[in-house]
């Protein structure tokens, strides 16, 4: 666009002598002006397709604007002004732009691009400073000419962003860490301003972690933890602080740990249950019975009836349990309703949280649970044992899946807490996008996490800073692992590894949640103690004390899921028609406490040499398939 200006007189001769001349309020004036215009244009073919844009009555000059072609001034201090015509005052014409002025001005380079004002900056750069200027931008999404820089006296470089874009941390820094390596090395690092969108990239050592970071004993019973729970460090450079890495259960209720075995999950897991513990949680444990092993240690903690790793079984009316007292007509709904709660964190009382303490449910090898769910249609007439098992399994791994969604989907406002564990986290792998949608804090342990991974886990994969090289190659990556969580930039982290008195890991664990916040009536500190040595059996009697007021009982499962008893009895009827009897059925046989019949004491075995009866009834091989067409 370029401008011209044609001046007018203040005054207009009138039969009553001068008048003041006004154009811009004046019908008549303007009439005059116009025609001058007219004249003037005729005079300066320059200025032939320029329009009036405005009247300046200050200094008595009308301005004209040609918007089919462009201008460049330069300025005093060599930068050179570009009045962009019409068709390139388009934000989609960037590109032209800087293509037509940095070719026709060798050394120059479009650092400002405002479209809507029809003006571009032209200036000159370095070429180091022009490439700088490109890979931030690329790292950030934007345009060369959305940001200026400038080198600073340290050696770094001084970033300033556009007016009209914002520095957003949650989104921008993990690509300002990345923008940080690209433009120097590895220890480089950046400070940001949001409000004024300056940045600074400064020259540095690389952050690392320790070789142990120590769990904060000393927070234990701390109630600062309790909605803030640290679990380790981020990373730092050396001789600074390390910043906690911590999860906040006030932005997300659900916690997802992912990662392969051995990566470090059930050691963070551990963390946040102990300090959990220490600020009176009720505590939850759901495990496949495999692995169970892994929550021996915290089973005095655990609440009453609130161990669900035995079977199948028990976790699926564990869950459900924890489901229906916060539903119509469960304690804790009731509670709320009465006193118009809405929210655990926000409505209760302290004295109030004290009798309706935050629930931590802790729920581990997700996978095992979970994959396989499938809800039965309808109950064959004549199936196999097999059939009926795999049928009542699957059923079952329905419920638990279904279930423990819906306490995703609620349980904040009555103080739930979740932790699921698995090593990955897919649809396949027994976690639909139902159940990861509703973990909004979510981390993967390990050093060396590929895309896919991330891509599984996190919500912007993108954002989430790898493990850096230096911290695999130092040998301090042990424990690391990758964090996204709800109100927080994503960041690398190492858990804390307890070690106290001599004693490491649970051990430590144990031993001071049992002198800080004691154990239960009825266990001793020394048996307990013994209970974590595994060099040796464990007591009969230690464990039948400890487990009998958390095991949550199987026949309740049946009464919270009636219709699974159908499925049972189905199976138990296929079991005595093909042979088995008792001692084939898994899935309550022996837990003692569903009312079965206890199974028969095991026959004599045969003499040497004597024929051998069969355990069930004598069908031929056509009866079968008859059998197995009917199924």
């Amino acid at each position: 666009m370029i401008r011209f200006e044609y001046p007018f007189p203040e005054t207009v001769g009138t039969p009553n002598g001068p008048a003041a001349f006004d154009p811009a309020g004046n019908g008549r004036h303007r009439e005059l002006l116009d025609r001058k215009i007219a004249a003037w244009q005729k005079k300066h073919p320059a200025a032939s397709a320029a329009t009036l844009e405005f009247i300046d009555m200050d200094r008595h000059v009308a301005v004209l604007a040609d918007r089919t072609s462009s201008s460049v001034d330069t300025r005093d201090n060599g930068s050179k002004e570009v009045r962009l015509s019409a068709e390139q005052s388009r934000p989609s014409r960037g590109n032209d732009v800087r293509a037509v002025y940095e070719g026709k001005y060798p050394g120059y380079y479009l650092t400002v691009f405002h479209p809507y004002d029809s003006y571009a900056l032209l200036e000159r750069l370095t070429d180091r400073q022009a490439a700088v200027r490109a890979q931030i931008a690329v790292e950030l999404g934007l345009n060369e000419w959305d940001l200026r820089v400038d080198e600073t006296d340290e050696g770094g470089w001084r970033v300033r962003l556009d007016d009209g874009i914002t520095y957003q941390p949650s989104k921008m820094d993990a690509r300002m860490d990345k923008a940080c390596l690209t433009v120097g090395r590895l220890g480089w690092w950046f400070d940001a301003d949001p409000d004024t969108g300056v940045i600074i990239l400064h020259p540095g050592e690389p952050r690392t972690f320790p070789k142990t970071v120590p769990f904060p004993f000393d927070r234990i019973g701390d109630p600062k933890v309790r909605d803030r729970t640290p679990f380790g460090v981020q990373l730092a450079r050396p001789g600074e602080s390390a910043e906690p890495a911590l999860v906040d259960w006030t932005q997300s209720l659900g916690l997802l740990v992912a990662g392969l075995s051995g990566g470090g999950k059930s050691v963070t897991i551990n963390d946040i249950v102990t300090l959990a513990v220490g600020t009176g949680a009720e505590l939850y444990v759901i495990d496949h019975s495999t692995k169970a092993t892994d929550y021996y240690w915290c089973r005095p903690w655990v609440a009453d009836r609130g161990w669900g790793a035995d079977s199948l079984l028990q976790t699926a009316g564990l869950l459900k349990w924890l489901l229906d007292d916060i539903e119509d007509g469960g304690g804790r709904a009731k509670a709320w309703k009465e006193h118009g709660w809405q929210s655990w964190y926000d409505d209760l009382s302290d004295e109030d949280k004290k009798r309706h303490p935050y629930r931590l449910i802790v729920i581990d090898e997700l996978s095992q649970l979970t994959v396989g769910a499938k809800d039965a249609n309808s109950l064959p007439r004549n199936p196999l044992p097999p059939v009926m098992e795999r049928m009542f399994e699957q059923q079952v791994k329905a419920l638990i899946l279904s279930t423990l969604i819906r306490i995703l989907q609620i349980g904040r406002a009555y103080g739930y807490r979740v932790v699921v564990a698995t090593q990955i986290a897919s649809s396949t792998t027994g976690m639909p996008p139902a159940l990861r949608g509703n973990l909004g804090n979510k981390l993967i342990m390990g050093a060396k996490v590929n895309d896919a991974q991330k891509n599984l886990i996190f919500n912007i994969a993108r954002d989430v800073p790898d493990i850096p090289e230096n911290v695999i190659a130092e040998g301090v990556s042990k424990g690391a692992g990758l964090s996204e969580f709800e109100g927080q930039p994503p960041y690398d982290f190492k858990s804390a590894f307890p070690i106290l008195d001599g004693r490491a890991g649970v051990a430590a664990l144990g031993a001071a949640l049992a002198d800080r916040i004691g154990l239960p009536d009825g266990i001793g500190r020394a048996g307990y103690m013994d209970s974590l040595d595994k060099s040796t059996p464990s007591d009969p009697g230690f464990e039948e004390r400890v487990m009998a007021r958390i095991r949550f009982p199987e026949t309740e499962a049946y009464q919270r899921f009636p219709f699974l008893r159908a499925i049972k009895d189905k199976w138990d009827e296929a079991l005595d028609s093909y042979g088995g009897g008792a001692a084939g059925r898994g899935a309550d046989a022996d837990d003692g406490d569903d009312g079965d019949p206890a199974p028969a004491a095991a026959a004599a075995p045969a003499p040497a040499g004597a024929p051998i009866a069969p355990s069930g009834p004598l069908m031929d091989a056509a009866e079968l398939a008859r059998i197995m067409r009917a199924g």
